[in-house]
C-alpha cells in the first residue's frame, strides 16, 4: 500500500516575505525642443526627417522659413515638441527683424536647444587654416547661453557632404564655444545619426506626460500649412528678391464636400508682392508660372489633406508690405 506523502502545514501570512515589487516602469519624459541656427543649415530638413513626414517647407534659399512651426514627435515614453525657427542672421528689413525675434524669443520658451550648425562652410573655412566659428556663430552661442535651456545638443548637419578628417577642428572649434553642449553629426538630408539626437531628448527631457495628443503632429492650422506649401513653391521656381517679397494668404478655405464620398476642398490664395514687376515674373507669360506654382502646390495639399484639391490662386501688389507692421501682422508675421 501506498503512503500518501506529507502535507505542508498551511503557511502563516504573518511569516510571508514581503513580495517583491515589479520594476517600475522607466518615466515618461516631454518638453520642448529649439531648433536654432544659421539660415540654410537644415532646421528644416531634419524637423522634417525626425517626423518622418513634410511639415516645414525647405528650398535651396536662405531664410525660408519665416514662421516658428511646431512639430510634435511621439513615440512610447517621449514626447518631444520641435520648434523649429528662422536662421538667425543680421536683420535690416522689418520682416527679417520679426523673423530673427520669432528665433530668439523661442530659446527662452523651450526646455532644450538643438543648435543646427552647417558644417560644410565650416569644412571649408578649416581646410583653408581660417577661424573656424565667425562672429555669426559666435553671436548665437551668445544667445543660447543667455537663454540657459536645461541642456543644449549640437547637430553638425550635412556631414555626408565634407570628409570626416575635418569634422574633427569643427567638434573640437564648437566645444571650445559650448563645453557643455552634447555634439551629433548627422544628415539632416539621410537621416544618418538622427536616432541619436532622439535619444538625447530622451535622456535628457524633463519628466511629465505629454502636452500633445500621441496623433497630433502639429498645432498649426492646416490653412497656415497650405500657404507654406504654396510660398514654397514660388521659392523654387523665382529667383533674385522675387520669393523674399513673396507672401501668401489663404481667402478660401471651404471644406464643404470634404466628408463626401469623393472629399474635395476648394482653396483660394492671394499671393502678394511689392512691385507690378514681381506680379508680372510670378503670373509669368501666358500666366504659365503662376499655373505651374498651383499645379505642383496642389499635388502636396491633395497629399495632405487627403482629398482633392480646387486651388485658385491670383496675385496682387501691395507696396513695401515687408516693411508695413499692420501687413506683416495680417501676414503672422509679427
Amino acid at each position: 500500500m501506498s503512503v500518501p506523502p506529507p502535507v505542508d502545514p498551511p503557511a502563516d501570512p504573518s511569516s510571508d516575505p514581503t513580495p517583491a515589487e515589479p520594476a517600475s516602469a522607466a518615466p515618461h519624459r516631454a518638453g520642448f525642443v529649439a531648433l536654432v541656427g544659421r539660415p540654410n543649415a537644415g532646421k528644416s530638413t531634419l524637423l522634417n526627417q525626425v517626423l518622418g513626414q513634410k511639415l516645414s517647407i525647405v528650398s535651396a534659399k536662405p531664410q525660408t522659413t519665416r514662421n516658428r512651426v511646431v512639430g510634435i514627435y511621439t513615440e512610447p515614453g517621449l514626447q518631444a515638441v520641435l520648434v523649429d525657427t528662422p536662421g538667425i542672421h543680421v536683420a535690416k528689413s522689418r520682416l527679417n527683424k520679426a523673423m530673427v525675434q520669432a528665433a530668439v524669443s523661442s530659446l527662452a520658451e523651450v526646455d532644450a536647444v538643438c543648435w543646427v550648425v552647417d558644417v560644410v562652410p565650416l569644412a571649408a573655412a578649416a581646410q583653408k587654416g581660417q577661424e573656424i566659428l565667425g562672429k555669426g556663430e559666435q553671436a548665437l552661442v551668445q544667445m543660447i547661453e543667455q537663454a540657459d535651456p536645461a541642456f543644449v545638443t549640437v547637430a553638425l548637419n550635412k556631414v555626408d557632404l565634407v570628409s570626416k578628417p575635418l569634422l574633427l577642428p569643427i567638434m573640437e572649434a564648437v566645444h571650445a564655444l559650448l563645453p557643455q553642449a552634447e555634439l551629433v553629426p548627422v544628415s539632416a538630408m539621410k537621416g544618418e545619426g538622427v536616432p541619436r539626437l532622439v535619444e538625447l531628448w530622451r535622456e535628457q527631457l524633463p519628466e511629465g506626460p505629454p502636452p500633445y495628443p500621441a496623433d497630433q503632429v502639429t498645432d498649426a492650422p492646416e490653412r497656415f500649412i497650405v500657404a507654406e506649401l504654396i510660398r514654397e513653391k514660388i521659392f523654387h521656381l523665382t529667383q533674385q528678391e522675387v520669393p523674399y517679397s513673396t507672401a501668401v494668404e489663404i481667402e478660401l478655405f471651404d471644406e464643404e464636400e470634404r466628408e463626401s464620398d469623393r472629399p474635395r476642398v476648394h482653396i483660394m490664395a492671394r499671393v502678394v508682392v511689392e512691385r507690378d514687376s514681381q506680379k508680372g515674373i510670378i503670373i509669368g507669360k501666358g500666366g504659365a508660372m503662376l499655373k505651374q506654382v498651383g499645379t505642383l502646390a496642389r499635388k502636396e495639399i491633395e497629399r495632405l489633406l487627403g482629398a482633392s484639391v480646387f486651388l485658385e490662386l491670383h496675385v496682387a501688389v501691395n507696396p513695401k508690405w515687408t516693411s508695413s507692421g499692420r501687413a506683416l501682422r495680417e501676414f503672422g508675421y509679427e
